[in-house]
């Protein structure tokens, strides 16, 4: 009899090992570990993800795992929650290039809470790393883009899946108690995409609503609660509930041969996915042509349906939110800034200033029919100068995504950046050997004393 997809699933989660798995898979992973953490500790810096570390501070409770930053020792799903909400909580995160989710938030700050309270070994970190991203990766790029077009945030349905992977492998569940930790994280698997209409900070805690979500879904497994073994492919399952039109293929194909963190999309400006590539796009056309905020009558982008929709009309934000989903008001700082840091994004009065809002008010988006798959992020941009001329392009792949992707060196650079908000230099140095050198730690818990402060 035919194995069904969730069964195929939990087979691979529990089977694989550090052995079976390329050493360039292996790489790709401490780059995502290393910039993770990067994310996680400029994450633990502000203001909207300090609500979280508050919260389970005034929880308290028995000190399993470690809060970046901070050292406090919490309950280990605590710790994945906070650490995965400052892990995804500035938009600096990667991204499953063509799947969409943030794996890495899904994966590290688990991998880190379970690891450490298991004394799990660098090599078992990096294989649940490498497994939990692979997971959550298939199942998004099934629903992919169906899922998004009715509303449901990527990462809200397929983190605790990831998260799950990630753990359950750390707390060695048995296959049995692999196929019910899938039907349970199947439980946990929700969020809608309302904030990218109306704005909210509550996006900052999906990913550790799903961090926490994953790691009970594998605790709960190994205590004996079952769930449903159809959880993906079932009547009532993921693909069924989740997506109008599914590819289920894209869950099983080369499973266990092809690793898909090897998709993954490390991102370069503090917003959105969606607009990562327009950013780079309009920088490339100013660098070639030289114009300025003040020669700009009208700009033109082209992007996939998906993007126009997650935040390609929000030409007034009025939270660092809704900035950082502001395609129009990316484009804007972009040309009157020459930047796109944090910020920006974080500036108020830069959301109401009347020469952004002008320039925003001068980028129109469009959907692009041929924005799909590998080519859902490329861009489509024309500018009209006030001179009369006119520069178009195309850019079918963003920086840092896997057909485009940068160097270690400015990956390094990027982490760097992040670091220094809460670690001296010295500790930066030791942190990047650390990860480099992950596989030879009998405890990988040897990374926790170099990510706080």
């Amino acid at each position: 009899m035919a194995t069904g997809i969730t069964a195929q699933l939990a087979i691979h989660t529990a089977k694989i090992r550090y052995e079976d798995i390329p050493p360039e898979a292996i790489e790709k992973a401490k780059d995502c570990i290393l910039d993770q953490i990067g994310v996680e500790l400029i994450g633990s810096t502000l203001e909207w993800n300090k609500i979280a570390y508050r919260y389970v501070a005034e929880m308290g409770g028995r000190g399993e795992s470690t809060v970046v930053n901070y050292g406090k020792k919490v309950p280990t799903l605590d710790a994945a929650f906070v650490n995965a909400t400052f892990g995804q909580g500035c938009e600096l995160d990667d991204v499953g290039f063509a799947a969409g989710g943030h794996p890495g938030a899904a994966t590290v700050p688990v991998a880190l809470a379970v690891g450490e309270k298991q004394g799990s070994s660098g090599k078992d970190f990096l294989a649940a790393v490498v497994v939990g991203w692979d997971v959550m990766y298939r199942l998004l790029a099934a629903v992919r883009p169906s899922a998004g077009k009715r509303g449901f945030h990527s990462h809200g349905i397929g983190a605790p899946f990831g998260a799950m992977s990630t753990a359950a492998r750390l707390l060695r569940l048995n296959d049995g108690q692999m196929l019910h930790a899938f039907g349970i994280a199947g439980m946990h698997s929700s969020g809608t995409m309302e904030y990218d209409q109306t704005g909210g900070e509550v996006k900052r805690v999906i990913a550790g609503i799903g961090a926490r979500g994953g790691i009970q879904s594998a605790m709960l497994a190994q205590l004996g609660l079952t769930g449903p073994p159809t959880i993906i492919e079932g009547k009532r399952g993921f693909l069924k509930v989740f997506a109008d039109l599914v590819e289920p293929e894209e869950i099983t194909r080369d499973l266990g041969s092809e690793f898909k963190i090897m998709r993954i999309w490390f991102k370069l400006y503090p917003c959105v996915a969606t607009v990562q590539g327009v950013i780079y796009t309009l920088t490339k056309l100013i660098e070639e042509h030289r114009f300025g905020a003040d020669d700009v009558e009208e700009i033109r982008v082209g992007i996939s349906e998906t993007s126009l929709s997650h935040g390609g009309a929000i030409y007034e934000p009025h939270d660092v939110a809704s900035a950082q989903f502001s395609l129009p008001f990316s484009l804007a700082i972009r040309l009157l800034k020459n930047d796109n840091d944090l910020s920006f994004y974080m500036d108020p009065k830069l959301w109401t200033d009347p020469k952004v809002i002008a320039l925003a008010r001068k980028v129109k988006s469009y959907a692009d029919p041929n924005a799909k798959k590998d080519q859902n992020y490329n861009t489509t941009m024309e500018v009209k100068l006030t001179n009369g001329k006119s520069y178009k392009t195309f850019e079918p792949y963003p920086p840092g995504s896997p057909l485009n992707m940068v160097s270690r060196d400015v990956l390094r650079a990027k982490f760097r950046k992040m670091a220094r908000t809460v670690l001296t230099e010295e500790r930066i140095d030791q942190l990047i050997e650390a990860v480099d050198r992950l596989e030879t730690y009998n405890d990988a818990a040897q990374l926790i004393p170099l990510v706080v402060k």
